[in-house]
């Protein structure tokens, strides 16, 4: 039975940390800025978290990412029903984020897509919605429930490869708690079997006390 508690988090980072593993967010390995070249030898991983449901919860990654300083990539949602991103709440939490030296990606919604429009274009104007919310440009994306919607957007922009995931990080393990279950096993039980790791977590399956204290 996977441990989806916070202090679970924490130690696996930590043993990550320990083992010279490079903690790294999901613009930087494309783009090469705010950072060290990724050099061959290195060992990375990439932490995704998406915030699908309720924002306060990031709360708790946040603190142990700072406490440990480690970088991760929030992805938030335009359309979500538990939270909004034009309220304060949602917009001071956002901005604790960006403070922590964390990034920010837009969760994108396929099925809010009009029908006079390309994925592309609305994409495009999702990102700069985010952007202008939250004063900051956003240029990373990835996909709101991907299998669901039927949606593979890996060749959507290619020239600049804004989505994190297994397509696009073609050279790291893709490791993920969709729905509450790792397919292949907690990252923890990945450690020094991979160089580079993709790793994508939504924050309401963690929790501090009682699993079902999030919903």
């Amino acid at each position: 039975m996977s441990d989806f508690t916070i202090r679970h988090y924490k130690n696996t980072l930590q043993k990550y940390k320990d083992e010279g593993y490079v903690f790294r967010d999901a613009i930087t390995p494309w783009d090469g800025g705010a950072g060290l070249p990724l050099a061959d030898s290195c060992k990375i991983i990439v932490l995704v978290h998406d915030v699908d449901h309720d924002i306060s919860l990031c709360s708790n990654f946040l603190d142990t990412e700072k406490e440990l300083g480690v970088i991760s990539t929030y992805f938030l949602r335009l359309h979500a029903r538990q939270y909004n991103m034009l309220s304060p709440a949602s917009i001071e939490i956002a901005k604790k984020i960006l403070n922590a030296g964390q990034q920010i990606g837009l969760h994108y919604e396929p099925s809010f897509c009009p029908q006079n429009a390309s994925h592309e274009e609305h994409v495009n104007s999702e990102l700069k919605i985010l952007s202008n919310i939250l004063g900051k440009e956003i240029k990373c994306f990835n996909i709101h429930e991907p299998v669901r919607t039927g949606i593979d957007v890996k060749d959507l922009i290619p020239e600049k490869n804004r989505c994190p995931n297994s397509s696009t990080f073609r050279d790291f393990k893709y490791l993920s708690d969709s729905s509450c279950r790792w397919r292949e096993g907690c990252f923890s039980l990945h450690l020094n079997k991979w160089k580079k790791l993709l790793v994508s977590t939504h924050p309401l399956w963690w929790y501090k006390n009682s699993p079902t204290e999030n919903y």
